[in-house]
This record gives C-alpha cells, sequence and structure tokens, in this order.
C-alpha cells in the first residue's frame, strides 16, 4: 500500500526584518495569520505587504498554517502539526 504524503505544519518561523535584516523567531498559530510584527532589534512595526497573506509567508521561508492547510487540500495530502 503506498504512503499517504503528508505536509507539516511549522510550529515556528524565522522571521527576517525588512528595516534591519535581523531575525525574529515568531511561534506560527495554527488557526489565525498575523498580520503585524514590531521588531525586537529597530523598533520598526512591519504589515503585511500587499498580495501576501501574513508575515510568516512574507517574510521567512515558510507558510502559515492556514496557506499550509490551503494547500494540503488541494493537493489531497494529509495534514500534520
Amino acid at each position: 500500500m503506498p504512503r499517504k504524503r503528508v505536509i507539516k505544519i511549522p510550529k515556528t518561523a524565522m522571521v527576517k526584518c525588512p528595516h534591519c535584516g535581523s531575525r525574529s523567531r515568531l511561534e506560527i498559530p495554527k488557526d489565525s495569520i498575523i498580520n503585524s510584527f514590531e521588531c525586537k532589534k529597530c523598533g520598526q512595526k512591519t504589515i503585511t505587504p500587499i498580495m501576501k497573506c501574513c508575515i510568516i509567508c512574507a517574510f521567512s521561508g515558510k507558510k502559515c498554517a492556514p496557506s499550509s492547510i490551503m494547500e494540503a487540500k488541494m493537493k489531497g495530502l494529509e495534514i500534520r502539526y
């Protein structure tokens, strides 16, 4: 029997500040998105850019939980947290 393909939802993401380049670890919520964050180093507040769904998708190499879940459903993948 073939193994079912799985998509793993990450728990955290390293978000890169677009102003100073420093990185901050953010928890990825399972049921919502993060629309803004304040950099711990430079203090600048960043909001989600147009055409991106959230801060995680825009400024890290990972996808937020809602985007990952939508992708899994479209591709028929099993979801794991």
